[in-house]
């Protein structure tokens, strides 16, 4: 019986890819100068539709840094609005929340008593609001990461207060400015067992919140936590050790966690077998802890220090010069683009065709990586770039041999699948790699590829 093949092409899920040159990469703005539309975007991106909000650390008419707005083309460039080192905050460096079309946020300093603030407007770039000013008291001060939203409560954390009363709190906010209240705050180092300076943003999964403390801790080095609306509790100690240092647990966490399912993934910068950092798993309970990747120093650089991004079975992050992709089980590392090295401008200002240094994490919609590189660019004060994961069409032949057809395929990454018709049951052909023959009996049948 002669097979009648159809070939169905679907590459469901992102895709690990080779390394990419900077062709792949495309810049959708560079900041232009300290004093202009910006500088040092220490954030990464929201989206909305086709437009890509975020912030920049430095710069602006006043220096103090900006929000902006720009298309995923690279068109509708804006600046919606300057911070002055006034009531309004400055130098934020957390990304932005959207929600029912306001955008909120946190400045690291500025406020009343310079020591940051929560703040809110529209997506057009009007009514701004400071909904909360930091006092360097009890409630913290120096805000490096985004807020996360439950119905109409804000989350967030302080890395600690200069008065040195706290090492960093948790706090909750209503999103019209009403109801600050103080969820934890850290110990001081001695003595510490909770951690301290929680960096990264928190995750919000089933009404509890989750989050990683940089330093602290029994061993110095930091710990994952937990708060579920009514006791905190630490769930994970990491081990002794430094940067250069090996261990098997990995050390200051940095980029807090990601939840999927009944998983955190998170990134340590130091640590690991290694000691460059690594790519860890730990179960919400803390059980489980395991390295999924250790850096090594070679082309998948060290430290990874932004948050995680996980989709499907992969886990994507980057270091200052890589962006990277990972499978959830620890395998099919892949460096998905390698940022080139800055050169000096005579000024002392790192150049580069596109940036480096994404340390706010990645944004993915449509088969691309949307983020924000702090440093580097043409100019120096850093870029928006978008990244194009999926790769081209992956060619999958087929020719008629004696008795058979043969389907040939280029990509590894990619499973050949049948099923009885365009809209059945695919399944998995057992052991089947390039090249496939299939022997012309029994029924017709449909091929198609499937991302692994």
């Amino acid at each position: 019986m002669r097979l009648a093949a159809v070939v169905v092409i679907l590459a469901l899920g992102p895709v690990p890819l080779p390394a990419q040159s900077p062709a792949n990469l495309v810049v959708l703005h560079t900041f232009t100068s300290i004093k202009g539309d910006g500088a040092s975007p220490a954030a990464g991106l929201v989206l909305s539709g086709n437009t890509l909000y975020g912030t920049t650390s430095a710069g602006g008419v006043t220096g103090y840094g900006t929000v902006f707005q720009v298309n995923t083309d690279g068109s509708g460039f804006s600046t919606l609005y300057t911070f002055t080192n006034g009531t309004d905050g400055a130098t934020p460096k957390g990304p932005l929340l959207l929600a029912g079309g306001m955008l909120y946020g946190t400045a690291s300093a500025g406020g009343y008593s310079s020591n940051g603030t929560v703040f809110s407007f529209n997506i057009g770039g009007s009514n701004f609001s400071t909904l909360y000013t930091f006092t360097n008291g009890m409630d913290g001060s120096r805000l490096a990461a985004g807020l996360v939203l439950s119905g109409n409560t804000l989350y967030g954390t302080t890395e600690g207060t200069l008065s040195g009363s706290s090492y960093g709190t948790v706090f909750m906010l209503n999103t019209n400015g009403s109801g600050f209240t103080l969820i934890h705050r850290f110990s001081a180092p001695s003595g510490n067992t909770d951690g301290y300076q929680p960096a990264g943003p928190l995750f919000l999964s089933g009404g509890t919140l989750y989050g990683a403390a940089t330093d602290g801790g029994a061993n110095g080095t930091g710990t994952l936590f937990t708060n579920n609306g009514s006791s905190f509790g630490h769930i994970y100690t990491f081990p002794s050790g430094s940067f250069g240092q090996s261990n098997n647990g990995g050390a200051n966490p940095q980029g807090g966690v990601v939840v999927s399912g009944s998983t955190l993934y998170g990134a340590a910068y130091s640590g690991g077998s290694n000691g460059l950092g690594m790519i860890y798993e730990v179960g919400v309970n803390g059980s489980g802890f395991s390295q999924l990747h250790a850096f090594t120093g070679g082309a998948d650089y060290y430290d990874p220090q932004g948050p995680l991004n996980v989709s499907g079975n992969m886990i994507y992050g980057a270091t200052t010069y890589t962006i990277f992709g990972l499978t959830t089980n620890g395998t099919g590392y892949t460096n998905l683009y390698s940022f080139p090295f800055p050169g000096n401008n005579g000024s002392g200002v790192h150049t580069n065709a596109t940036g480096y240094a994404p340390n706010g994490g990645l944004v993915l919609s449509g088969g691309s990586f949307y983020g924000t590189a702090q440093d580097g660019g043409v100019n120096g004060f850093g870029t928006v770039f978008a990244l194009n994961l999926l790769p081209a069409a992956i060619p999958l032949t087929i020719r008629e041999a004696p008795g058979a057809v043969i389907l040939t395929w280029t990509n590894s990454a990619f499973a050949l699948q049948s099923a009885p018709g365009p809209s059945g049951s695919f399944t998995n052909i057992l052991n089947a790699t390039s090249p496939f023959t299939n022997a012309m009996t029994g029924s017709q049948m449909y091929f198609r590829l499937l991302a692994n």
